[in-house]
């Protein structure tokens, strides 16, 4: 399962190979339970892209449109989407406790990114600033094994994160 950090900041190549951006964003209609991914943000040298999600894929190393970029007719967020890097670090409560979102846990099932919920354990800080691995290692050199602190998308209460 992919988790945004992971998807942040990746290359977008179009259809034919060249490279169009970075990934910068992703946004979401926060209502449902596991809210779809509809759309991304790619930063372009030509400034901010909205696209829609489902006009692009995910590969290992980057991710590509389904298409030139050319031809995507280009998108504006409605009012009521919420971009998941403004969470990223967001103070917020879950059963009553004050916790830290360090990452977005996402999964791809039948062509829908979906968010399933927020990291807010130290393995998902350490996934986001790149340490994971080592941090991993002296754990485990240690006798330990740090879980994932995952809290279910809808049982997460936010502050003000609305940035469109």
């Amino acid at each position: 399962m992919p988790y945004f950090s992971s998807l942040q900041h990746r290359r977008v190549l179009d259809a034919g190979g060249d490279a169009v951006g970075r990934l910068t964003d992703l946004a979401v209609v926060p209502g449902e339970q596991l809210p779809v991914v509809r759309w991304a943000v790619i930063a372009t040298g030509a400034g901010e892209r909205v696209v829609r999600w489902r006009d692009l894929a995910i590969e290992p190393a980057h991710l590509r449109l389904r298409r030139r970029l050319e031809g995507i007719p280009p998108e504006a967020l409605p009012g009521e989407a919420l971009r998941l890097a403004s969470v990223l670090d967001a103070d917020a409560t879950a059963g009553g406790a004050a916790v830290k979102v360090n990452d977005l846990r996402l999964e791809e099932t039948a062509g829908e990114l979906r968010l399933l919920g927020a990291d807010v354990g130290w393995r998902g800080l350490w996934r986001r600033i790149g340490l994971e691995g080592a941090a991993l290692l002296v754990a485990r050199l240690a006798g330990r094994r740090p879980a994932e602190t995952l809290v279910p998308w809808h049982e997460l209460a936010l502050g003000e994160c609305r940035v469109s």
